[in-house]
C-alpha cells in the first residue's frame, strides 16, 4: 500500500474540505503523501477482509488501500460518493461509499478488521465519541490507522502560508488530547510514527491502534 503521485492523476476535488490539490504540489505534496505513507507502512503486508476509510474525499487513500483489502467501504461528511465510486471502477477497484458522520457510523458492531482515518480528528471537539464509534465497528484485535497534524500556532502559520484560511477555527483538537482518549475507547497503541522533516519538529502523527479484547 502506497500513495504515489501517479495515483493522484485525474482526481478532482470532492467537497469543500477536500485538500487533494495540495497532494499534487511539488514540495508540499511530498509532505502530504508521506504523512499517509508513514501510516500505510505500519500496516505491513497483512491483507484485510473488510476495511473502512473515514473521510475519503477524492479517493486518493482508497486507491492506495484497496489492493490490500477484500471489501472496501468509505464514509465522508462532505464528499459525494458517486464520482469516487465511478473513478475506482475505471481503475479496476471497488468501494462501497456513503455520506455520514464519524459520530454515528452507519455500520454494525464489529464490522471491520481495519479502519483508516487521516486528517479528520483535528476537526472534532467530541473526539471521545468518535473514538468510541470506531472501536464499536472494529472487530476484537482489529486495527485503526489514525493520522492527524500537529495543532499549534506554528502549524497554523504554516497552513496559512500554503493557502488554508481560518485554520485556527477548524483545527480544534490536538494529537495529545486524542491520544489521551485511546484507552477510554478500548484501543491500545501498537505502533506510533511522526513526520518530522527536522529532528524535534513533528508535523504529523500516525498511530496504529488495536482494539483490545474485553
Amino acid at each position: 500500500m502506497e500513495l504515489t503521485r501517479e495515483l493522484l492523476e485525474g482526481l478532482p476535488q470532492n467537497g469543500p474540505t477536500d485538500p487533494i490539490e495540495y497532494y499534487r504540489r511539488p514540495l508540499v505534496g511530498r509532505l502530504y503523501r508521506e504523512r499517509i505513507n508513514i501510516g500505510l507502512r505500519m500496516l505491513g503486508d497483512r491483507r484485510f477482509t473488510r476495511a473502512l476509510e473515514i473521510g475519503y474525499g477524492a479517493g486518493a487513500v482508497l486507491l492506495a488501500v484497496v489492493p490490500g483489502v477484500d471489501e472496501m467501504h468509505g464514509i465522508d461528511l462532505d464528499a459525494d460518493p458517486a464520482p469516487v465510486e465511478a473513478l475506482l471502477r475505471q481503475r479496476g477497484a471497488e468501494a462501497k461509499l456513503r455520506r455520514g458522520s464519524v459520530y454515528d457510523l452507519p455500520y454494525e458492531n464489529e464490522a471491520f478488521d481495519l479502519v483508516v482515518c487521516f486528517s479528520v480528528f483535528e476537526h472534532l471537539r467530541e473526539y471521545d465519541k468518535a473514538l468510541g464509534e470506531v472501536a464499536r465497528v472494529l472487530k476484537p484485535q482489529g486495527q485503526f490507522l489514525l493520522g492527524m497534524p500537529a495543532v499549534n500556532r506554528m502549524m497554523e502559520a504554516g497552513f496559512r502560508m500554503i493557502g488554508f484560511k481560518g485554520i485556527a477555527d477548524i483545527h480544534v483538537t490536538t494529537p495529545a488530547s486524542v491520544a489521551g482518549g485511546f484507552a477510554r475507547a478500548g484501543l491500545r497503541i501498537a505502533r506510533r510514527q511522526t513526520l518530522a522533516p527536522v529532528p524535534g519538529l513533528n508535523l504529523y502523527y500516525d498511530w496504529l491502534l488495536e482494539k483490545q479484547q474485553k
